[in-house]
């Protein structure tokens, strides 16, 4: 198709795309920098591990609660004014953890945080398809979303340790905050430029589904974070957490048989291979969190590294993730659906070698755990993409909207209960709280810990191949039938 000059982008709209791209990248730095960050912010605040693990839970799980209501509300009101108005909360909601006096105003500006950017994320491909018209301005556009969400979570880990060691103005872990305020004000200014768009058809707002979500997915995560203080209004949080999640399913079945648009649409969750798909972007990512999290309090607690050196052990897992997510495209085409399959069983045999790291001497371990943390990278970029567009296969063209939404909902969850579970039981087998004055001495436990950790991942990883196989034995019936 012809592209009249009319339709290629002005330098207004490259103005626009930077300032969509400011935000895409404030938003996945934000998402991973707290996990360098939080042996610090636990020592200075101070926080127990529990209030640590919902620091960095609670962004995500307040992004998955809103994912879908986020980009309903974009096509329903304008996505410019959606936007821009979900870089306004976070930066306000950034300033708040900047200057938090406590850990529970932290957490709640946490929660603040990640509805905003449930706001604002949904909109960012959106605009940029309906800036960018002429195709290969626009493939150019979204090439360079994908280098900035990559580069987003490099500086979120490696960075994040730089923030923590130059240590400005003695703020410490607060730049990692602050450091958005800034940005988040450029953005507002430069975001004008941005092309107002919005769905020719208005889509319907499960308002009460998605409230549900906000409810249901806290209420059980904390029992699994903060279990072992023994309060009893935690275990009756699990209780209740449990009853939401009946209600929102009964409340979604019956918005959808009186013909409503329900969060999540029963029709598509319940598509063949779709509950095994989804199961499997949930153990996937759910690994990766608890990876990220066990490793960096390994590394400063255990080795006894500072900030700048354990985010740069990061490195490696970024430059393996790049290349294994380029390379990819071409091995789907030669191997087809099955490279999920695979690509968690190369995730499990990375992770295996983790393990044999950590029975090396303590001076070997620096570079060892790069070569293996750069493996586990270029496993995950094998995996990641053909995992999460294998959950389109089975659903109608028209119900693309609905799996995209459902997908990012449980990757959110996914990073948010693997946060929280595989860091607790690093807490549990290390027998005291991580990075406590008073947790256990001594490399010997700290290698115990990590290696029961890195046991639970590798399962996890086992799983989700298994489960990536099954999604794939129940395509084939569908074809077959």
């Amino acid at each position: 198709m012809t592209v009249s000059s009319a339709d290629r982008a002005t330098t207004r709209d490259w103005l626009g795309l930077a300032a969509i791209l400011a935000a895409t990248f404030m938003g996945q730095v934000d998402g991973f920098i707290v996990t360098i960050a939080a042996p610090s912010l636990q020592r200075d605040l101070p926080a127990t591990f529990g209030q640590v693990q919902l620091v960095g839970a609670t962004y995500v799980l307040a992004a998955a609660a809103g994912l879908i209501t986020g980009g309903r509300l974009g096509d329903r009101l304008g996505r410019r004014r959606v936007f821009l108005a979900g870089v306004g909360v976070f930066t306000l909601a950034s300033l708040i953890c900047g200057v938090a006096p406590n850990a529970e105003l932290l957490i709640a500006a946490r929660f603040v945080q990640g509805a905003a950017a449930a706001a604002l994320i949904p909109q960012e491909i959106a605009l940029i398809r309906a800036t960018f018209l002429d195709t290969g301005q626009r493939t150019r556009a979204i090439s360079t979303y994908g280098v900035v969400l990559g580069l987003g979570v490099i500086f979120g880990l490696a960075g994040g340790g730089f923030l923590v060691h130059w240590d400005v103005a003695g703020l410490g872990w607060r730049t990692a905050f602050l450091i958005n305020v800034p940005i988040g004000v450029a953005i507002i200014v430069l975001g004008r430029v941005i092309a107002e768009s919005r769905s020719s058809q208005v889509p319907g707002l499960d308002l009460v589904g998605a409230g549900l979500t906000a409810v249901a997915l806290p209420a059980l995560l904390v029992p699994v974070m903060l279990g072992h203080e023994g309060s009893a209004w935690i275990w009756l949080s699990a209780v209740a957490g449990l009853v939401v999640v009946v209600v929102l399913v009964v409340q979604q079945r019956a918005s959808a048989a009186r013909g409503g648009e329900p969060l999540f649409p029963p029709h598509v969750l319940t598509a063949r291979g779709m509950p095994t798909g989804l199961a499997a972007i949930t153990t996937f990512f759910g690994g990766n969190a608890g990876l990220f999290l066990v490793f960096t309090y390994y590394t400063q607690t255990g080795l006894d590294h500072d900030p700048l050196a354990a985010g740069l052990m990061f490195v490696p897992l970024g430059v393996g993730f790049s290349v294994g997510s380029a390379v990819s495209g071409r091995l789907v085409a030669r191997y087809g659906p099955r490279l999920p399959v695979a690509g968690c069983l190369f995730l499990a045999v990375a992770l295996l070698g983790h393990l044999a790291v950590v029975r090396a001497p303590p001076e070997a371990q620096t570079v060892l755990l790069g070569v293996a943390i750069g493996a586990v990278g270029l496993a995950e970029g094998l995996v990641v993409s053909p995992l999460i567009a294998g959950i389109f296969d089975q659903v109608a063209p028209d119900d693309a909207g609905a799996a995209s939404g459902a997908a990012a909902t449980v990757t959110q969850f996914g990073l948010a209960v693997g946060f929280a579970a595989v860091g607790s039981w690093y807490r549990l087998v290390l027998g005291g709280t991580p990075g406590a004055p008073d947790a256990p001495a001594g490399l010997a436990v700290h290698q115990r810990a990590y290696f029961a950790a890195i046991a639970i991942l590798v399962v996890l990883a086992l799983v989700t191949s298994l489960l990536c196989a099954l999604r794939l034995r129940a395509a084939r019936s569908t074809v077959v039938a």
